[in-house]
C-alpha cells in the first residue's frame, strides 16, 4: 500500500478533517479518543493483518508510529 492511500484511509477511518502525515500527533486530533484508538487497531489488523501488542499501545503518539508498528516493509514508498 502507498503511504499517501494509507493516511487517506486512516483519516476515513478517524473521521478526521485533518490531512493526516506522518508527523500528525495522534493526541492532538479533534475526533481522536480510546474508541479511535480500536478503530485504528480493527484498521491495521484489517488491512496488514498486524496485530498491536498491549505495550505497543502506550507508546503510540504519532501515525508514524503506527507505520512503524506495521512494518515500513509493507508500504510501496518508504
Amino acid at each position: 500500500m502507498k503511504i499517501s492511500v494509507f493516511l487517506e484511509k486512516l483519516q476515513e477511518e478517524l473521521d478526521e478533517k485533518q490531512i493526516l502525515t506522518l508527523e500528525t500527533k495522534l493526541k492532538d486530533l479533534e475526533n481522536y479518543d480510546s474508541i479511535s484508538l480500536l478503530s485504528v487497531i480493527a484498521f491495521v489488523d484489517e488491512n496488514f493483518d498486524q496485530k498491536f501488542d498491549s505495550n505497543q499501545f502506550k507508546n503510540i503518539q504519532t501515525v508514524s508510529d503506527i507505520v512503524d508498528i506495521i512494518g515500513k516493509e509493507n508500504f510501496e514508498d518508504l
